[in-house]
């Protein structure tokens, strides 16, 4: 999973992680998603969660707050399996992007084994950011990374959570030359985080 791989990666790899989102996972994905996905897309369960509409649990627009920049949601994509969504933000020049993926298993478990499959290829510097993964006062299990692709085509900053039976990989990229600060990130996926506890049923 390239950098850029976090929402559209995931919705590849649980449906994946790469720059084309295909309504499956990957962490980048097409324009929608992250150019290049970091890392991979969470495996599969065999029980899956019921399908369902849930792009009201995505951050709005609003939620990114970046020092003159601002920012507009360019695609929403259903996560069919386990479940879920993914939702691509676009500055107006397309030189920063936020992919957002929300995956919903059936319980918590299945959720925190699935964050245990895509750990790796995060932090793998040949394949994800060079950076370390390091742990992040967000949901259960937090833990974000940020540093250059490992392709050092841009600047990424992920972030990955459980919270309940979600699993959700934000993923933030802008050019190398204008890094988004860790602090910024995190800020971005606590509100991820609130939304869901607000409005996922347990």
């Amino acid at each position: 999973m390239a950098v850029g791989m976090a929402a559209g990666t995931l919705v590849i790899g649980v449906a994946g992680c790469g720059n084309d989102k295909s309504s499956s996972p990957a962490p980048t994905s097409s324009s929608s998603a992250p150019s290049s996905s970091t890392s991979g897309a969470p495996p599969s369960t065999s029980a899956a969660a019921q399908p369902g509409d849930y792009s009201g649990l995505l951050i709005k627009p609003t939620d990114i707050v970046v020092p003159n920049d601002t920012f507009t949601l360019a695609q929403t994509l259903p996560v069919p399996n386990p479940a879920g969504v993914e939702g691509v933000f676009m500055n107006p020049g397309g030189s920063r992007k936020v992919d957002d993926t929300i995956y919903v298993y059936p319980d918590a478990t299945q959720a925190g084994k699935a964050l245990d499959g895509m750990t790796p290829s995060v932090s793998d510097p040949q394949m994800g950011v060079k950076g370390p993964l390091t742990p992040a006062d967000v949901g259960n299990r937090g833990s974000i990374v940020v540093g250059p692709a490992a392709d050092g085509s841009k600047s990424v900053g992920i972030v990955m959570f459980i919270e309940g039976k979600a699993f959700v990989v934000l993923e933030f990229n802008s050019p190398t030359t204008d890094p988004v600060p860790a602090d910024v990130v995190l800020d971005l996926a606590r509100k991820q985080d609130a939304a869901i506890k607000a409005g996922l049923p347990s």
